[in-house]
């Protein structure tokens, strides 16, 4: 997730990248960083998995209770330098 303005206003792009594949599975902006937002865009991002994937996400509590609910893995680093 990474934080973008425009004219202005404050939005959140959402991005999910296979790694084995080197492949962006998906991309979508959100004008907020919630657990609804968080929820559709991992299930747009299931509709393009083969199996149960991984995600590799920072600690955000939004991001691991949404992966939990779903009954999904996630590895949890810190993206911050």
């Amino acid at each position: 997730m990474r934080l973008m303005k425009v004219n202005g206003l404050e939005y959140w792009v959402y991005a999910a990248i296979d790694v084995d594949g080197n492949e962006v599975l998906s991309m979508r902006v959100f004008p907020s960083r919630n657990v609804l937002a968080t929820k559709l865009f991992i299930e747009e991002v299931l509709k393009h998995c083969d199996g149960t994937p991984t995600f590799t996400v920072d600690s955000a509590t939004w991001l691991t209770s949404v992966l939990k609910e779903l009954g999904l893995r996630c590895n949890v680093e810190s993206f911050r330098r």
